[in-house]
C-alpha cells in the first residue's frame, strides 16, 4: 500500500479495529485509515517511533494500540 508519494505504508505492523486500519510504515509513522481497495487515504498520521526497522506486529489492549520499535513500547490513544 502506498500513500500517494510512493512511500510504503503498512510495511510494518497493521491491525483492524472497529473498521479502521491502524498501520505503521515500518520506519517512524503510524497511520489510521479506512480500508479501501481503491487506494490509501490517511485519516490521521503521526511520527511516533525512532527511525529504524520497526516491523513488530501491533497489538490492542483496552481499545488502545500498542506499538513497539527497537527500544520502546508505547500505548497510543486513537480518537477525535
Amino acid at each position: 500500500m502506498e500513500d500517494g508519494t510512493g512511500a510504503g505504508v503498512c510495511e510494518g505492523g497493521a491491525i483492524l479495529v472497529d473498521g479502521l486500519l491502524i498501520a505503521t510504515d515500518g520506519a517512524k509513522k503510524l497511520y489510521v485509515t479506512e480500508p479501501d481497495p481503491a487506494g490509501f487515504e490517511a485519516l490521521a498520521g503521526a511520527g511516533l517511533m525512532e527511525s529504524g526497522q520497526n516491523w513488530a506486529p501491533l497489538a490492542l489492549s483496552n481499545g488502545k494500540p500498542l506499538i513497539r520499535d527497537q527500544k520502546k513500547l508505547i500505548v497510543v490513544q486513537v480518537g477525535q
